[in-house]
């Protein structure tokens, strides 16, 4: 058997092939596009754009680090949160967005998780502010087939247990709480 030798150049040519490759793979995670348009109703594009515009550059991957991408992160919701501003009269603006993005959505993508990470975001840090404001089936402008108010109900619980935990950085009486000292500390 004939051993070859491959030269350094060759294989600098391969390895930058594989990650060309992997970039139009990998398309929305390394670039700030949430594809906003989509979004039903103009806040929705509104609060997708400013997530997108805020995204950062992070590494994936919890017990393993992964490619580094654009990311929704914490303080993508802060500054989001303060900027936009967040009202609690977007709370069904926001449910209805994330939960089209966890349900519904036929893209399972990168970008779909990103969404639904920062509405439910931006949902913890209204709080309790939003709790009054959660929409009903009936109130949802156009409710899809998919949607029931179960799915509502385990959304809020979820955004309930991110508050109520001290040591959540979306609880206030965490020493991390995103808005502590208020919007003007949001860097």
């Amino acid at each position: 058997m004939r051993t070859t030798s491959t030269s350094p150049t060759t294989l600098c040519l391969l390895a930058l092939a594989l990650v060309s490759g992997g970039a139009h793979a990998a398309g929305s995670l390394w670039q700030r596009d949430l594809k906003c348009a989509s979004e039903k109703s103009e806040r929705a594009r509104v609060i997708c754009r400013a997530l997108e515009k805020e995204m950062q550059w992070a590494g994936t991957g919890h017990a393993m680090p992964g490619l580094p991408s654009f990311q929704v992160t914490f303080k993508t919701a802060a500054r989001v949160f303060c900027r936009l501003p967040i009202r609690p009269e977007d709370t069904p603006t926001l449910v209805e967005m994330g939960l089209w993005h966890r349900y519904a959505s036929t893209d399972h993508s990168m970008r779909a998780a990103q969404l639904t990470k920062g509405t439910t975001s931006l949902l913890a840090l209204l709080g309790d502010e939003a709790k009054p404001h959660y929409p009903s089936v009936q109130a949802i402008h156009k409710p899809e087939a998919w949607m029931t108010d179960r799915e509502i109900d385990t959304l809020r619980h979820e955004i309930e247990n991110m508050t109520d935990h001290p040591a959540s950085v979306f609880s206030p009486r965490s020493p991390d709480f995103l808005l502590k000292g208020g919007c003007q500390k949001v860097p």
